[in-house]
């Protein structure tokens, strides 16, 4: 096979793994360096062969064209080329018979689609294996404290809520009544159900004890309707880990209606909660 048929082979090949280790890693490095560098390393292989040392040369040198001589980013951005090309070549490898006598084109053609075919499955996988983690991290065991109540909440770390009350601005959660519905008083409860949205600054309904905790928040709907919600300010609301941490002071609504939260949670938590973990 011709040496520039050899040296645009391995280009294709290292241009793909470039190209997935700059997205997967988020390292924002322009095409045309990618392309350079797949190039380079490629131009080195054909002119040194294959011998291990080569090879490895030839991989620190396509790194630090590409990523780099920042160290952070070369050593992520090395091991990722290191998965990506033990996986496409891999790939390349198990289907070779397949096409041993087949046409340079082809063969280039070929190549490229495999290659670029099988890091797209791989990215794919770990996106979601990261999103995964990321999901698991934002679920904390917490405690939630009210006066001489103290309550066990299964919380999520909501990214998009940032639900503040307009006075102080203090964040605002939301936790699902039946999670708490066990450990509330009775006349809270009462109170609870027996304030009107219609009316909502009228709270004598409420014991005197917890009256000084209720907050009156204006919520806009999705149709971008007003409405109010009601919120309590709890004392202190503790995330439950190696480490026992208090998130900022704030509020939380009880929502009555019994709709789920996501990752079967017993409370949605303020984005700044993330702060805290």
């Amino acid at each position: 096979m011709y040496g520039e048929v050899m040296i645009l082979i391995n280009a294709l090949f290292n241009y793909v793994i470039l190209s997935f280790t700059n997205s997967i890693c988020y390292m924002q490095q322009k095409r045309m360096r990618l392309i350079i560098s797949a190039f380079l390393a490629g131009i080195w292989i054909v002119i040194f062969g294959h011998h291990f040392l080569m090879m490895v040369i030839a991989f620190i040198l396509m790194i630090t064209t590409a990523f780099g001589l920042q160290i952070r980013k070369l050593w992520k951005g090395a091991l990722m080329c290191f998965v990506a090309a033990l996986f496409a070549g891999g790939l390349f490898t198990a289907f070779e018979p397949l096409w041993i006598n087949a046409s340079v084109l082809t063969l280039l053609i070929i190549s490229g689609v495999v290659a670029t075919a099988g890091l797209l499955l791989l990215k794919n996988r770990l996106q979601v294996a990261r999103g995964d983690t990321l999901q698991q991290r934002l679920v904390q065991l917490c405690e939630l404290r009210l006066r001489d109540i103290t309550i066990s909440l299964k919380c999520f770390i909501d990214t998009g809520n940032t639900t503040v009350e307009p006075l102080s601005g203090k964040p605002v959660h939301f936790v699902r009544y039946k999670a708490i519905e066990h450990s509330l008083p009775e006349n809270l409860k009462m109170a609870l159900f027996r304030w009107d949205v219609n009316e909502p600054y009228d709270l004598d309904m409420f014991p005197e004890e917890y009256r000084k905790k209720v907050a009156v928040i204006p919520i806009t709907t999705v149709q971008e309707k007003k409405t109010y919600s009601l919120a309590l300010r709890y004392d202190k609301w503790l995330i439950m880990d190696e480490d026992t941490r208090p998130i900022s002071p704030g509020f939380f609504i009880i929502t009555i209606q019994n709709t789920p939260f996501p990752q079967e949670a017993d409370a949605i938590l303020h984005f700044t909660a993330l702060y805290h973990i």
